[in-house]
């Protein structure tokens, strides 16, 4: 399953999720992370419903907000871990 970050290299809130995610993920290997790098595709990321960064986003589920801290974001990753393994 993936989980597509959405961010920008200037955004020092993207710089902390981005670690907190390095952390987190070993704890969920069936998750894959695709990092899309907002300023270079913009039009991509408006369509996916994203309006603000940093964001995450599984399927129809976004997280998003101004400080993401890590119970949220392992919340997050915990839901869509448990989709996957309701679907194998």
């Amino acid at each position: 399953m993936t989980v597509n970050f959405y961010r920008t290299a200037l955004c020092p809130r993207c710089k902390k999720v981005e670690q907190i995610l390095q952390r987190l993920m070993p704890e969920y290997p069936q998750l894959e992370l695709d990092v899309i790098e907002i300023a270079t595709r913009p039009v991509e990321t408006f369509r996916a419903g994203i309006r603000m960064i940093p964001a995450l986003k599984c399927d129809s589920e976004i997280l998003s907000g101004v400080m993401l801290s890590e119970e949220h974001i392992r919340a997050f990753l915990e839901r869509q871990s448990d989709k996957g393994q309701g679907s194998v």
